[in-house]
């Protein structure tokens, strides 16, 4: 089930065990099962709120698992987003818009609305 990227992004995010069952409620050892593969089907409830203490929502959790791994970077990047509050994710998408708008990035960011 691609569990491995929850251990993958502790260390990336260099986030024990204990640190994480802090952060999401979750016991440690539910953690240390899932972590290393003891565990193949947690449950849902459980595995959100691990994936929300990383800073990560379950569409970057599914991305992840589908093997695109991303880097140490894309993981600080989606954490930092997720950890804004509204007025700041909004900010922030403006002013990659502006970046990709100055010509200068070759990427296109889709705009709300857009398919």
């Amino acid at each position: 089930m691609g569990l491995e990227v929850i251990r993958s992004v502790m260390q990336r995010q260099g986030v024990t065990s204990d640190m994480l069952s802090q952060m999401s409620g979750v016991p440690k050892s539910t953690i240390d099962k899932i972590a290393s593969g003891a565990t193949d089907n947690p449950r849902y409830k459980s595995l959100q709120k691990l994936v929300d203490a990383l800073g990560m929502s379950m569409d970057d959790f599914i991305r992840l698992v589908d093997d695109n791994p991303g880097t140490g970077e894309d993981d600080q990047m989606l954490a930092a987003f997720h950890n804004m509050n509204e007025e700041g994710r909004t900010r922030a998408l403006q002013l990659l818009s502006d970046m990709v708008d100055s010509g200068h990035y070759a990427i296109q960011l889709k705009k709300p609305g857009q398919e």
